[in-house]
């Protein structure tokens, strides 16, 4: 804690002194995983969501980065439940992946069986999978790809969807 230029609320709203001398630096260091909702004069609110995360999670940021961009300039403590809150949802980030395979074309993978299982069985989701390959994969059909994403993101399981020639990840479209 500092006399920094941002508040960190526990509703997951940050509110930027834009007078405040480090506030550029905050402005920058905040943009990859916070999203600007409104910009009056003095305060900008900008809010954390599921979504910045997993998107800053997907470009290469992880828990602890946006955790000590919020320590760092936060004028005052930070809700410890926030911060809990974003390693959990960031945790959730790369545990659902789509590929494709030269055998079962393109498939849904999980390094957590659990997680597998939960989307398997949910409502929303279930109508969208095909036949389950093993304990941690499922096929998918193609033309189901970006409805099964939409719907993985509600359940609160963003799937990475990079399709790769299988099995290296080195050839990715």
């Amino acid at each position: 804690m500092s006399d920094g230029p941002l508040i960190v609320q526990s509703d997951k709203t940050l509110l930027l002194d834009i007078d405040h001398p480090l506030s550029t630096e905050c402005r920058r260091a905040i943009a990859p995983f916070a999203e600007l909702e409104k910009s009056p004069e003095h305060i900008h609110t900008y809010r954390l969501t599921s979504l910045g995360l997993w998107n800053a999670r997907a470009s290469g940021h992880d828990a602890e980065q946006v955790i000590d961009t919020l320590l760092k300039f936060s004028r005052y403590a930070v809700p410890h439940a926030l911060l809990l809150d974003i390693a959990e949802t960031m945790g959730r980030y790369g545990r659902l992946r789509l590929e494709s395979h030269p055998v079962h074309g393109l498939i849904l993978i999980s390094t957590d069986q659990a997680v597998l299982a939960e989307v398997m069985r949910a409502k929303k989701v279930a109508p969208l999978l095909g036949a389950k390959v093993d304990d941690e994969t499922v096929t998918v059909h193609p033309s189901q790809r970006g409805h099964l994403k939409q719907a993985l993101l509600r359940l609160g399981w963003p799937a990475e969807g990079r399709l790769c020639r299988w099995p290296s990840t080195r050839d990715c479209a």
